[in-house]
Parts: C-alpha cells; structure tokens; sequence
C-alpha cells in the first residue's frame, strides 16, 4: 500500500492543512444537530479535500468524540469510515455518476434512516461534473433533506457549480499546502518510517510539490527505496529535478536568443533524465521573480511563449518537443537589426516600410493575434513623432486603435528605431 493511502490524516489534528483543521475545529463548537447539513470543499487536486471529508464523517458519527467532540479515530465508527466500509458513508464519483438518474437514486436512497450510525453521510467528489438536470435534483435534496442526512460535496472546479447549490453549502477552501505544512507531512511519515533523509531533501520536495500533499507523499516514498541516508543530491537526482545552474545557464542562452545553445541544454537535460516538466516549472518560477522586479516586454514574451510549452507538454509524445518548439519560437521573433539607429524625429517611411517585418516579429511576444492583423497593414506615414498604419479591414482598424495596443505598437517601435512615437491607425483601401 502507497505512503499516501497509508499515512492519510485520520483524526483532526492528523490535518496538516493548519488552515483547513482550524477550519474544522470551529464545528466542534456546536451541537451535530445545529451544524449545517452540507458542506463544499474547494481546492486543487491533492490538497485533502476527501481526507477532511472523511474526518467530517467521522465528526458526526464517531462513538468516543474528546471532550472537544473531535473524532477518536479507534472506534468501530471511525476505523469503518478510514477503510470505506461503513455503510452509511457512500462516497460517490461524480465524473462516473453525472446523471439526473443517479441522484434521484441517491435522493431515494437518503430518505431511509441510518443502518449502523446516527448520521447518513455522502461524500460526492468532483461534483462539478454533475450535469445540469443532476444538480437540479441534487438542489431539491439539499433544499429539504432528511434530519439524518449530511452531504459533502467536494471540487477543484467550483465555477461550473449552481450559485444556488453554493448557497445552501457551508464552504471550506483548500488552497495550495504552504512549505511548512508540507514538511510538517513528509515529517510525520519520516518518523513512522524511520528514514534517514536530510531537511534540506525535504525541503525540495515540498518545494516541487506545488502545494500539493498527495504529491509531496508520492515522491518521499519515491525516494524511500534509496539505500542509506537520502541527501539533497540522491533526491534530486532520483526525482530528475534539475539544479539552478543548469536552469540560469539555458536562460542566459535563451535570453541571448542563442538558441544552438538552448537547443543543446534541452538535449542534454532528456540523454540526463532530467524531467522536463519540473525543469520548465523552475524556468517559470525564476522569470516571475525576475518579472515581479523589472516587467520588461523581452521577458513577458518569454514567460507567454513557456507557459504554452508547459501546456503542450500533456500531449506531446516527445517531452522535450513542446521546449524546443519554444526556444525556436522565441529565438526567431527577435527581428534583424535595423542598419542604423535613428536620431529621434528622423524616423522616415522608408525605414519602417524597410523593417515592417521585424516590427510584426518583434510584436508575437505581446500578443500573436495582433500580429497576425498587423500582416494586413502597412505603414502610412511618419513625421512630427507620430507613425500612421494603414489598415485595410474596419474591425482590424478598430481592433489596432485600442489604447493598450497602440501602446505596445510605440514600445515596439521604440525598441527597434530607438525613438518615442505616437501611434495613428487609419482605414485605407487596397
């Protein structure tokens, strides 16, 4: 059995979420028969949503609560509901259970009393994937539900759930697992497990755990198998994450658009073993540091150009396919030089006839469609500090003169002929 399903949380103070276990602890101030009767739970994937959905069950029908009324985690009650046995806690999959049919069996089934417990719970994990006439017969259950009846709804999708089914739900968010909570996981199974492994390992895998404990527990055991005592290193390399030298190097080559050299660093990072995922993660989290202190247009272009790389990487039968893609990308919007800088207010139409391309090149990085319309225009005019496009389609025209566009036209311009200028779109004809 995985660490995961092992070491799952089972009593509250098991939650390492602080924000989450403090969140449940307040439904220990009342009375079960004045806590509310449905509960959504809203967080990424393997934030504990259904392990404090199961710790809520066993809230309500634990048979030795502490004198605080939390969960004792040893009775017959508690031990049932762990294993998923008790048979008045029915955990249902939404994404396999999407039809109206589906609930009105539910809601047939949850009109009859309890068979072993006080309390009949459901547990309906990713609800948001309930079609539109299942949450409606959903919304008539949680609208009038029997006084046994306690419904916990779980998703990582909150938008496409009903307001009107938000509404009747008392909600626990979960968001992304701070560093501290993580560690204070991997900790607790460290010591069960009696391993040897430094803090500094433990930290790098909360680290690349993106918040997440299921996959923070996944790759402590992971490296479990390892002999001896388990060090930055040995983590590193038996994850295949990739070390900061080798990162800053491919995006000093990036930056320099020298992309042999990129090209050669991706290589070289797949004949490792390095996985590409968590290397284009590092590459991300470095230039939004970088982006937070100097917001330059290079660097937004960039950011863009690797997110869509990180997107592609699901589909992509060659891992490392998406990143190069990106780096020719990227290398190639940098467009030729212009001959020689122009002295402000000598910019001519000749020189940005001249270069129009490398000014539609220069614009992918803020945005590709606006490129794309630029391809059907031409410059007009240029004198007095300000160019003139001529577009020839009205929504193109309407589409260039928007403000934010027109100012990244100038900031372009402004890179490639080295004067400010200030930006006209006109209708022409063919």
């Amino acid at each position: 059995m995985s660490f995961y399903r092992i070491y799952r949380p089972n009593v509250l103070e098991e939650i390492d979420n602080a924000q989450v276990r403090t969140t449940v602890e307040l439904l220990l101030t009342k009375p079960k028969n004045q806590l509310p009767h449905a509960y959504l739970l809203i967080g990424p994937k393997g934030t504990g949503k259904t392990t404090t959905a199961r710790v809520i069950a066993k809230l309500f029908n634990c048979e030795r609560p502490s004198k605080s009324g939390a969960p004792c985690g040893n009775c017959d009650q508690c031990v049932s509901i762990a294993q998923g046995r008790h048979l008045d806690v029915m955990e249902i999959d939404a994404a396999s259970n999407t039809g109206v049919d589906n609930i009105r069996d539910l809601r047939d089934r949850v009109a009859l009393a309890p068979a072993q417990a006080k309390w009949k719970i459901y547990i309906i994990d990713e609800v948001h994937m309930l079609s539109t006439g299942a949450f409606n017969a959903l919304l008539k259950t949680l609208e009038e539900p029997p006084l046994h009846a306690i419904f916990i709804l779980a998703t990582t999708d909150p938008q496409k759930i009903p307001a009107t089914v938000v509404s009747r739900c008392q909600l626990i968010s979960f968001g992304k697992a701070h560093t501290e909570d993580l560690i204070h996981a991997l900790k607790r199974i460290v010591k069960e497990e009696k391993m040897n492994i430094d803090g500094d390992a433990l930290s790098l895998i909360a680290q690349y755990a993106d918040g997440s404990f299921r996959d923070a527990v996944k790759m402590l055991e992971q490296v479990s198998f390892q002999k001896g005592k388990v060090s930055i290193e040995v983590t590193r390399k038996t994850l295949a994450i990739s070390e900061s030298k080798q990162r800053d190097a491919f995006l000093a080559h990036l930056l320099a658009r020298d992309s042999k050299s990129a090209i050669a660093d991706i290589q070289y990072f797949a004949r490792e073993g390095i996985d590409i995922k968590s290397f284009l993660i590092d590459c991300l989290k470095e230039l939004e540091q970088q982006l937070v202190v100097q917001a330059t247009t290079e660097l937004r272009g960039l950011i863009k150009i690797l997110m869509q790389a990180y997107a592609e990487l699901r589909t992509s039968p060659i891992p490392e396919l998406p990143l190069e893609l990106a780096v020719v990308e990227y290398c190639g919007t940098k467009g030729a030089p212009v001959a020689s800088p122009l002295a402000p207010g000598l910019i001519t139409l000749e020189q940005l006839t001249e270069h129009w391309r490398d000014v539609i090149d220069e614009m992918k990085p803020f945005n590709h469609s606006i490129a794309g319309v630029m391809r059907s225009t031409r410059p007009k005019d240029a004198k007095n500090g300000i160019v003139t496009i001529e577009a020839f389609y009205p929504f193109h025209q309407e589409k260039l003169s928007e403000v934010k566009t027109r100012d990244a036209i100038a900031t372009v311009l402004k890179k490639l002929f080295g004067e400010k200028v200030k930006v006209e779109v006109v209708l022409g004809k063919k």
